[in-house]
């Protein structure tokens, strides 16, 4: 195997329409090709139908973004949207979502994308806009994604409690998701995702792997799938503590979460609104809210205590995943725990873990990463580093958790900031005005919260 493949080829889609399957394509310069297979589980779109259009604009979308898992095996300078006349501000869209989407796959490789990943039409670009008349009406109803944690499964309450019509969607889902859409006791929806076999050879290889933005991929999946399963919403789960980055590297701000930043789904519902269709809305529920704000919420519920979890490593790609549903001894579950723990009681939070994590001295330096005591904040989806902060000191100085060895050991190191995290206690338990909510949307959050 040699690292120069050639620029990578995006080849474009086929689809099965009534098998409901559709084929991403992708290869390199050198001849190495890749096959991607989306299984909607229904027929697809006919042509002629009124949503065919706003369909296949969604999957072009989806087999441009997708391609980043095969790019990444040898990262090249360019890549060639053959098939596709992206306008320039598409084009600077996708880019976006690959050079940012794969900051920490670049810092953890030692790489340097400032010079690559440069997508580049192979024919000058004809504007070929659409009628503003042709895009047909979806039903009624919100798309939830639910991924097994706290957060989907808090939009999933506040919308009951609304009384808001939905279908709760998921894309390979593994044993906690099946279990949490059981305990909804909504509709679920899902999608399989099969990965070419031949990506995984390169890695064993030794070819290039790590993160890849990969919320802002099965939010196209989602969006491809309004026009199958019929839904006119796609709602997210994403909080405004994903804002925060990971750490900065070389004076650029790299994030773990980037993909489910403010940004990025401000962007994702422009090019939905122009290139798929304006019938379609895509946002996140709990944008306004801190990490911290939606654990006092989920504590609402006890329905999915014994089958939610945060931990991913009861969400492996290739290997057979663990029957328990928190590792306890990762930055997800120290994180969650921490969380969690400022609103639920002692008692429940020991039946949900099975055991108490802030009284495992063996914790101690990942508690440090968290709130900034050490090292930097974990490549993980937690939340912000002030908020993990503010949480120990108000757990330090609760009676039930206060003798807890994690909170003795940082209580004092974070106390010299104690006025300044009660300031963000504070502001953490107030939702912000920068969301993407629709008026009702919003309406329904705050009766949710009150």
């Amino acid at each position: 195997m040699t690292d120069d493949q050639g620029a990578f080829q995006i080849f474009g889609f086929e689809t099965a329409d009534a098998q409901g399957v559709v084929k991403l394509h992708y290869g390199f310069a050198s001849g190495l090709r890749f096959c991607e297979t989306i299984d909607f589980h229904a027929p697809l779109p006919a042509r002629g139908d009124a949503t065919c259009a706003s369909f296949e604009a969604a999957l072009a979308a989806l087999s441009v973004l997708a391609g980043v898992s095969y790019y990444k095996a040898f990262a090249p300078q360019t890549i060639e949207v053959g098939p596709y006349d992206l306008s320039d501000d598409q084009l600077a869209f996708f880019q976006s979502l690959y050079l940012n989407g794969l900051g920490e796959f670049a810092v953890r490789n030692g790489l340097d994308l400032t010079h690559r990943a440069r997508l580049q039409r192979t024919a000058p670009h004809v504007s070929q806009e659409r009628e503003r008349t042709d895009f047909a009406p979806l039903p009624r109803r919100a798309a939830v994604l639910v991924g097994g944690g706290k957060d989907s499964l808090v939009s999933v309450e506040m919308l009951r409690a609304a009384g808001e019509p939905m279908v709760l969607f998921a894309v390979n889902p593994k044993k906690p998701i099946l279990d949490c859409a059981a305990a909804s006791g909504l509709p679920f929806v899902s999608v399989a995702r099969h990965l070419d076999p031949k990506l995984f050879e390169l890695n064993a290889a030794g070819a290039l792997n790590g993160h890849v933005p990969i919320t802002a991929i099965v939010s196209f999946i989602a969006i491809a799938a309004a026009f199958v399963h019929g839904y006119d919403e796609v709602v997210l789960s994403n909080e405004r503590s994903a804002n925060e980055p990971t750490l900065e590297h070389n004076g650029v701000a790299v994030n773990h979460q980037f993909s489910k930043t403010g940004s990025v789904e401000a962007e994702i519902r422009r090019y939905v609104a122009e290139h798929v269709s304006p019938r379609l809305d895509y946002f996140s529920l709990l944008r306004p809210l801190s990490e911290l704000h939606i654990a006092r919420l989920f504590g609402k519920v006890a329905r999915y205590d014994g089958v939610f979890t945060s931990c991913n490593r009861a969400f492996r790609l290739r290997a057979q995943a663990p029957p328990e549903r928190w590792c306890c001894d990762c930055p997800k579950c120290r994180f969650t725990f921490l969380m969690l723990a400022t609103s639920l009681p002692k008692p429940r939070m020991i039946e949900i873990f099975g055991k108490n994590l802030l009284d495992d001295a063996g914790q101690l330096v990942g508690y440090e990463e968290l709130t900034g005591l050490s090292g930097h904040k974990p490549w993980e989806c937690v939340g912000e580093i002030g908020e993990s902060c503010a949480a120990v000191l108000h757990l330090a100085a609760r009676p039930e958790w206060k003798e807890s060895a994690v909170l003795q050991a940082l209580a004092p190191r974070l106390s010299p900031f104690a006025a300044r995290l009660e300031q963000e206690w504070r502001g953490l338990l107030t939702p912000s005005s920068e969301h993407h909510l629709a008026p009702r949307y919003q309406g329904i959050l705050n009766a949710y919260v009150a």
